[in-house]
């Protein structure tokens, strides 16, 4: 089976299951809808990833994986919950995402 198919299934999988909670213990609808629809969304995505055919792409100049895009998104995460908490989450926030950044551009600079 190909990654991607395993990550939005196992990702599908695990909406799911937050959606069978709401459906045992929840009252609102809302959120029921929205993570069944969701689940439902992934799982189709993961059907479509493992049935297309191969791509016969050209071999990769960088890694599978990057620790820069978590960064930068844990970080403006982190900035945004600074707007409730205070100046202290923001700066760290932002120092977080520049650190992402930074390694970013450092890695684009090393697949040239």
């Amino acid at each position: 089976m190909r990654r991607g198919a395993l990550m939005f299934g196992a990702w599908a999988l695990w909406v799911g299951a937050w959606a069978l909670v709401l459906l045992i213990w929840g009252e609102a609808a809302v959120p029921l809808i929205a993570f069944g629809g969701t689940a439902a969304a992934g799982t189709l995505v993961a059907g479509y990833l493992a049935a297309r055919p191969p791509r016969t792409d050209p071999p990769r100049t960088l890694s599978d994986t990057s620790a820069a895009p978590p960064l930068i998104g844990a970080g403006i995460v982190l900035a945004a919950n600074g707007l409730a908490f205070g100046l202290w989450l923001i700066l760290i926030g932002a120092e977080v995402a520049a650190f992402g950044g930074g390694l970013l551009i450092a890695e684009l600079r090393r697949a040239r």
